[in-house]
């Protein structure tokens, strides 16, 4: 029977792919980006090393070897391949990059006889790849294709599944078979059994919880039940001939093909096992949700210590299992007595009550029961019995389909927590769109069978207040906060004007002494601001060309005695498609930051915040790259002084973190003008460390954010003030 023989911890997030290069050396993928090669250099206690050979800011979930050509290739959400080879190290370049996918790329196989690789996307497509060229693109699925290989000794024969529910049979990009009614949902995964010298049977794996045993005409031989939940991967072993499978049920699995029998059941102290490969000497290495990769062996002596065994149990017993996947109510509980009895099959599982009223799972395994982690979910909602997830204890932890063919996300939470929250946290962990919010509260609020999270009681007092948001202790950084309002002020007068001059000889509006009293009040701005207020007035009502009126207005807004000045040229300017008129009314926003008597109540108010972020585009027709790079510079100049509004008054300015948020991590941070411009990427990031002081999970999530990590690339090695403020963020 399998144990335990190793622990290997490095990863940050979790292990997405692994692949067996010989007994001594693995390599393994990861959401936190790593891919990472691994030594056994202690044979006597199993102790394994890592070196990190790649390092990226998307997720990786897709690697497999060329032991030909000594060649790790990996592959993930950026749609590209990248192939370096195994004794290479992080400073040196992928020496292969393929590019054609045009989305994440989930799985990767290799011919081991032609060092071909085929790819399988959640573009719908599979790509057949040689000598680092594009060969044959399967287009067919309607859905991501979860897996692709090459037939058993077939070159140009490849198999596909999908999240549409089909298997296709490909000779080179003709799709000549499809099968389906195999499975009930998305195919994970496919492998191969023989079945005689020269045929084999197909064997796949489903969200359906069951791994079907099928010959190529779509006859169903076996079907492998056992499972309670997502099968993810599965490996046949030629030399035992064992089918082995991993899953959402923390369970690895070991098959008799022939009695289609589990012959051994594994748990693990982990939500989910994502991935799983075969050593050369029958050991089974798995990458699972908890940042870790564990390996077991049947040979005793590659067993891990006593002690780390029993470790390894007690994490196990220690953990949760939802009553939800177990399709588990207290009517199913057993009484003590049937733990004193042989079990009815390998990976049996029952509920007993404990003295303390705790629902215990127990699994029977090698002719002995053990427990296996506590029942939650079932009538205990508010009860101690947490569900683990990365480390931390929930009431839940949720999987959330956001996109269809997509993986489901973790959406961990307790019953203490506010649901639009925990909205809030999953959109910031995850970079969705802030309009999912609606959709993940309801989600949260129908799945926990209307537990009241957090909500106030009838006795509540009307004069309860919610105590303030408090600001992160700040005394060791270097930079943040940032708490000054940035203007953008500066102007040449006589350019103002000659403008003013010249653009008046089309419009004829102005006379001479017109045009004098417009000079002389530009030199003294602050003793002329009604009489350039009512130049501007006239210039934006009657002027094709209405940039001088905005640009006045620019310079006189902190001194307007009321908001409602401002009003129309708000109005025009968000819903012009002028680029200058953009740039414009955005400066005259950074400004109305400086109005002492209206100016805090106009920009902190929902409609403005809300509808400015909401208008702002940064691609306009026409436009110049200059003309990009200066909106650029103002929008991010009126990011950073919301910012700053928001660590001068966190009470008041909790409720637009959102919005800003949203906005610089969805919307602006990613474009080329923001990043290329030095001032506009330093102040965004600015404004990213300013509301990470008050809303935590942003910096919990920081290096996790790819434009943040585009700019920190970018800047930092050579830029000491860059180099600074990503300190106080990471």
């Amino acid at each position: 029977m399998f144990q335990l023989s190793a622990t290997l911890k490095a990863h940050d997030q979790d292990v997405k792919g692994v692949v067996a290069i010989n007994n001594d050396t693995l390599a393994s993928v990861s959401r936190d980006g790593t891919v990472r090669r691994w030594s056994l250099t202690d044979k006597k206690d199993n102790l394994w090393t890592d070196e990190v050979l790649y390092n990226t800011n998307m997720f990786l979930n897709a690697i497999t070897y060329d032991s030909i050509n000594e060649t790790i290739f990996f592959a993930g959400k950026d749609s590209l391949i990248n192939g370096c080879k195994l004794d290479s190290s992080l400073n040196e370049d992928p020496q292969f990059t393929l590019v054609g996918h045009s989305s994440n790329v989930c799985s990767l196989n290799e011919n081991v006889e032609t060092t071909e690789l085929i790819s399988g996307s959640w573009d719908k497509t599979a790509k057949v790849w040689s000598s680092g060229s594009l060969k044959y693109s399967l287009k067919g699925h309607e859905a991501a294709v979860w897996d692709a290989k090459f037939l058993p000794n077939n070159k140009d024969k490849f198999v596909t599944v999908s999240a549409d529910k089909t298997i296709k049979i490909w000779d080179k990009e003709n799709a000549i078979q499809t099968i389906t009614g195999i499975h009930d949902d998305v195919i994970r995964q496919i492998d191969f059994i023989p079945s005689s010298q020269n045929d084999f049977l197909f064997a796949t794996c489903s969200n359906d919880t069951t791994i079907k045993l099928f010959n190529e005409g779509g006859e169903i031989i076996k079907s492998l039940e056992g499972h309670e939940s997502f099968v993810y991967d599965i490996k046949y072993n030629n030399v035992t001939a064992e089918l082995i499978s991993c899953g959402e049920d923390r369970s690895l699995r070991i098959w008799d093909c022939t009695t289609g029998k589990a012959k051994q059941v594994i748990r693990v102290p982990a939500v989910s096992i994502w991935c799983l490969d075969i050593l050369p000497n029958n050991d089974i290495v798995v990458g699972c949700s908890d940042n870790t990769i564990r390996i077991f062996s049947y040979e005793e002596s590659r067993f891990a210590s006593t002690s780390a065994i029993e470790v390894f149990q007690k994490e196990v017993e220690s953990t949760s299992l939802s009553s939800q996947t177990m399709e588990f109510d207290e009517s199913k509980v057993s009484p003590p007595e049937v733990l004193k009895r042989p079990g009815k099959q390998e990976g049996q599982i029952v509920v007993v009550k404990s003295p303390s009223g705790a629902l215990d799972a127990y699994q029977y395994s090698n002719s002995n029961w053990s427990k296996v982690g506590e029942v939650v979910g079932s009538n205990s909602a508010g009860s101690d019995k947490k569900v683990n997830f990365e480390g931390n204890d929930y009431d839940y932890v949720f999987d959330v389909d956001i996109e269809e063919g997509q993986p489901p996300l973790k959406l961990p939470i307790n019953i203490t927590d506010n649901p639009y929250d925990a909205a809030d946290k999953f959109i910031m962990r995850y970079d969705l769109p802030s309009s999912y919010k609606d959709q993940i509260v309801n989600f949260i609020l129908q799945n926990t069978n209307g537990v009241s999270f957090d909500e106030p009681t009838d006795n509540t007092k009307k004069d309860d207040v919610k105590a303030p948001p408090q600001m992160i202790n700040t005394d060791n950084l270097r930079v943040l906060p940032i708490k000054e309002f940035l203007p953008l002020v500066s102007f040449n007068p006589d350019a103002l004007l000659n403008g003013i001059v010249k653009l008046n000889e089309k419009e004829k509006t102005f006379n001479d002494e017109d045009c004098a009293t417009i000079g002389s009040a530009l030199y003294d701005i602050e003793g002329n601001v009604q009489t350039l207020y009512n130049y501007a007035v006239t210039i934006r009502s009657s002027w094709n060309t209405k940039t001088p009126a905005y640009d006045i207005i620019r310079l006189i807004v902190h001194q307007l005695e009321t908001a409602s000045d401002i009003s129309e040229f708000v109005e025009e300017g968000l819903n012009s498609k002028d680029i200058n008129i953009r740039m414009l009314i955005t400066r005259i926003l950074v400004n109305c930051f400086l109005n002492k008597k209206w100016g805090i109540d106009l920009m902190k108010s929902v409609k403005m915040y809300d509808s400015v972020f909401e208008t702002l585009d940064n691609v306009l027709e026409n436009e110049t790259k200059r003309q990009a790079q200066n909106l650029a510079l103002a929008v991010s100049t009126l990011l950073l002084n919301y910012s700053v509004l928001v660590v001068k008054d966190p009470s008041n300015g909790l409720n637009i973190v959102p919005t800003l948020s949203d906005a610089i991590n969805t919307k602006f941070g990613k474009l080329e003008e923001y990043q290329e411009n030095e001032e506009a990427a330093y102040r965004l990031v600015v404004t990213y460390g300013n509301l990470s002081l008050i809303e935590p999970t942003l910096k919990q999530f920081a290096k996790s954010i790819k434009w943040l990590n585009e700019v920190n690339l970018r800047y930092s090695l050579h830029n000491e003030r860059f180099s600074n403020i990503f300190g106080d963020i990471y």
